[in-house]
């Protein structure tokens, strides 16, 4: 005998493409520097679209975030589909950056202490690519077998000198992703050894 699934209930399409978010940051985060795919973002969201879904996957009602971009818009887009709380740099969960302003993200970004390295902000930067590009970094540490490179366009070498500098000494620390507008994301956990490739 059929089943008649025609009242099934379906997920929406903003939940499917959370769910799928959300695996690929776990794969992200669980391999760092290994480069993972994001679903497909709105084309009216432009550049910033897989950055948004990233927010979007991150953010509910309970966190607080702020965004360093010269784009005022990204704001307003994540206080519609998040429920966020906006907050200073300085007290902020999460972060959105693009790459112009990652130092200052990197630098002020909130740190946890021995005690409690899980309040660190994560902070996220809009780069123009992710696997391509003339900024070259080796990574090793937890989930790496050996060493892993990372390579992003767009981002300023000041800037990750920065990020190796705020996470310098374990468990402190910040952590990191890198999306860019091609749906490509790099995670770089706090305990993520990041040396400049020469």
């Amino acid at each position: 005998m059929a089943t008649d699934t025609s009242t099934a209930p379906r997920q929406s399409v903003v939940a499917d493409q959370e769910q799928r978010t959300f695996r690929a940051l776990l794969d992200a985060m669980a391999r760092p520097g290994t480069i993972q795919a994001l679903p497909q973002a709105r084309p009216a969201d432009g550049a910033w679209g897989s950055a948004l879904i990233v927010m979007q996957c991150l953010l509910d009602h309970e966190v607080t975030f702020a965004v360093e971009a010269d784009d005022r818009s990204v704001h307003e887009q994540i206080l519609r589909r998040t429920g966020a709380r906006s907050a200073p740099l300085a007290t902020a969960d999460y972060v959105l950056a693009d790459a112009a302003h990652a130092l200052a993200a990197f630098e002020a970004a909130i740190e946890g202490d021995v005690e409690e390295p899980e309040r660190s902000a994560t902070v996220v930067v809009h780069v123009d690519a992710v696997g391509s590009g003339a900024l070259r970094a080796v990574l090793s540490g937890p989930g790496i077998q050996t060493v892993q490179p990372l390579v992003l366009d767009g981002l300023n070498v000041v800037a990750l000198r920065a990020l190796i500098e705020r996470n310098a000494v374990y468990p402190t620390g910040i952590d990191t992703i890198f999306v860019d507008p091609q749906g490509r994301v790099a995670c770089l956990p706090r305990s993520t050894r990041i040396e400049m490739e020469d």
